[in-house]
């Protein structure tokens, strides 16, 4: 009698289990962004990526790329570097690239330097076709310290 208690207990528990996992969402491949060349192409607002320092880094201490929608076919791009200390020259070199035909391709890219300084930062907001996804990548210097970031890709 207890046994027969038992494999019914068991057998209701499955049944419950396997119900409740019948009715839960399984993502399906459309729903997973798709990744190309370490950037997802993302429906987001934005994208802000920030690497750390150097594991043999004397003057860089981080970098960060970012990318926002502005508006109707306007984007916000750039990006910093900021040093361990106060540093000769520290420079971010900021690249926006457009996603077409399945790869990624120059856009358009700017400079900023500063001399004896801990950290520079620029940021333009540019005017693009629509339809495309765009990304940020920004080469950080800091001295002989040099490092990268990327953003994700956002539609506009």
């Amino acid at each position: 009698m207890k046994k027969s208690k038992i494999l019914s207990l068991i057998m209701t528990m499955i049944m419950v289990c396997t119900l409740f996992i019948s009715t839960q969402g399984v993502a399906k491949a459309s729903d997973v962004p798709e990744c190309v060349d370490g950037s997802y192409l993302t429906n987001e607002d934005s994208s802000e990526v920030t690497v750390g320092s150097m594991s043999r880094g004397v003057y860089l201490k981080s970098g960060s790329s970012t990318i926002t929608k502005a508006g109707p076919g306007k984007i916000a791009a750039g990006g910093n570097t900021v040093g361990q200390k106060v540093i000769s020259k520290i420079t971010v070199d900021v690249t926006v690239e457009r996603y077409v035909n399945g790869k990624w391709g120059y856009y358009t890219s700017w400079i900023e330097t500063n001399y004896n300084s801990v950290y520079v930062g620029t940021s333009k907001t540019l005017s693009v076709p629509t339809g495309y996804y765009y990304r940020v990548c920004c080469v950080h210097y800091a001295n002989s310290d040099v490092s990268d970031s990327y953003t994700d890709g956002i539609y506009i």
